[in-house]
């Protein structure tokens, strides 16, 4: 029997991309995503970063389960979480108060203990209105510049001061400048807490007009939002009720960050205050 052979394949010219220029197309591709990311929701540095798409792949980018740390609600639930900063400020706190309580909507507030001192029956009115009060230290000291048994004291003390004004404990907690390394997580977990960043700043600290704060908050505005605002400002007064309006406008339902935890794909469930 004859045994035929196969003529031999001709070649295939293959367009190979220089190994060299891969790194280049690799930031071309991502910066190119994020910059159709109308929502801006991540900061360029975690658009360029392949360690970042991969957690998000795996859809570990929205909560650190070795550190305890929130960075994003579920993005397939049209909710948002509003945090409020560094009150209770006696001149603006109340206003803001009011403005949830006439949208029958809940913040979390990350309360400052000098302040909360000086304001105690803010901090009551916050929990007796169904919103959740959450830790930001004593003193609003960076906490990275601080020794350990200084961190350690800023973050339980607060605690301690709000438990003897409440009768309740903190469950979740926000660094100052949401400015942490692995010593402060390790407090931070070995307390209790979780530490909650965000994904949607008005930059409301930096005398903005409240223009510039409805619109930057709106443009950012995405499922599974966590939305920092802050307590001392007169213009957050001025934009908070046009944010709420329009997010309630656009269908957004809005959580506690307790709550948001709840509802992750991988459920967190912390004790709310």
């Amino acid at each position: 029997m004859e045994h035929l052979s196969s003529s031999p394949a001709k070649a295939r010219r293959h367009f190979r991309l220089p190994v060299w220029l891969w790194p280049i197309a690799l930031v071309m591709i991502v910066g190119y995503g994020w910059w159709w990311n109308v929502h801006r929701s991540i900061p360029l540095s975690e658009a360029l970063s392949p360690v970042y798409w991969y957690k998000r792949f795996l859809g570990e980018d929205l909560y650190d389960p070795h550190y305890r740390i929130l960075y994003h609600g579920n993005r397939a639930l049209h909710e948002v979480a509003l945090t409020i900063d560094d009150g209770p400020h006696p001149q603006y706190c109340p206003s803001l108060l009011a403005i949830l309580r006439h949208y029958h909507v809940h913040a979390t507030f990350f309360v400052v203990g000098q302040r909360m001192k000086q304001c105690p029956y803010l901090v009551q009115d916050m929990l007796a209105d169904g919103n959740e009060v959450g830790n930001h230290t004593v003193d609003h000291i960076r906490l990275v510049t601080l020794n350990n048994e200084e961190i350690w004291h800023e973050i339980n003390d607060n605690d301690i001061n709000f438990y003897r004004i409440t009768g309740h404990h903190m469950t979740v907690m926000r660094p100052p400048g949401v400015d942490y390394n692995p010593r402060v997580l390790k407090i931070t977990k070995e307390l209790g807490y979780v530490v909650v960043s965000w994904t949607c700043a008005a930059k409301d600290y930096d005398e903005q007009t409240p223009d510039f704060i409805v619109n930057r908050i709106l443009d950012r505005t995405e499922n599974g939002s966590i939305i920092l605002l802050h307590d001392d400002r007169p213009e957050t007064v001025v934009a908070l009720p046009r944010i709420i309006s329009a997010l309630l406008r656009q269908g957004y339902h809005f959580v506690t960050i307790a709550q948001m935890l709840a509802h992750l794909p991988h459920p967190v469930i912390i004790q709310s205050n």
